[in-house]
């Protein structure tokens, strides 16, 4: 049963939003609440996708704020996974090396054929490697690799392709944060609660479409600065 009031910044899927159970990020983002009111509820002021019946995602922004009542807000049950942070437990640890270690692997693949995607994906074992690659460990590298690359141009990533526009989008993303938050970081932005994440959520989390976020994870490596070693 869930305990209110969530906090803000509280990930949630609405109930009507019945097939957004099998998203474990959640539909929208708490960002203000009113309460309680005299039978105990809360109301809660999210950040949501402009269409309700559908996943948020760069063709589907999360720019519509509006009022839900605590009894129709379901939290997310996805744990979050940091970049950076010095108290993390060891198991988040190994998590936040995997995604550093994937992400420079990827970059080393993509330089290493010159950018050729497709050849990458058969050169290094790519796709089976990704399948086997945790959907939240995905979105971190897919947040990691934009982050890096947010200063790339349309021309950088390629063809249009659907994994063209996903790396586009994400550039945008990173981009407009970098911007309106100066003195941001990496861990910072893959942290969230913004588009970004949500959209990355969708992606990772898409099993039918790996190779749709495998191919835009390399994209925006190909054009992401090299992490520094730790």
């Amino acid at each position: 049963m869930t305990t209110h009031p969530l906090p803000i910044g509280t990930r949630v899927s609405h109930i009507n939003q019945q097939w957004a159970h099998s998203l474990p990020d959640g539909t929208a983002t708490i960002v203000d609440r009113k309460g309680p009111w005299p039978d105990g509820a809360w109301e809660y002021q999210v950040l949501a996708a402009r269409d309700f019946s559908r996943c948020p995602g760069p063709g589907n922004p999360e720019s519509r704020t509006t009022w839900w009542p605590s009894w129709a807000a379901t939290p997310s049950t996805t744990k979050e996974i940091s970049v950076n942070d010095n108290n993390l437990s060891s198991e988040t640890e190994g998590a936040e090396q995997e995604i550093v270690s994937l992400h420079r692997l990827l970059a080393r693949a993509t330089s290493a054929v010159d950018n050729n995607i497709q050849e990458a994906f058969v050169v290094f074992g790519l796709p089976s490697l990704w399948s086997l690659t945790r959907p939240e460990v995905r979105r971190q590298l897919l947040l990691l690799a934009a982050w890096e690359a947010r200063t790339a141009t349309a021309a950088d990533l390629g063809s249009p392709t659907p994994a063209d526009q996903h790396a586009w989008a994400f550039t945008q993303y990173a981009s407009a944060w970098s911007e309106q938050h100066p003195e941001g970081d990496a861990e910072q932005f893959c942290a969230g609660p913004h588009p970004a994440r949500h959209a990355a959520s969708s992606l990772a989390f898409d099993r039918d479409d790996f190779l749709v976020s495998l191919e835009t994870a390399l994209l925006l490596c190909s054009r992401a600065e090299m992490p520094e070693k730790s």
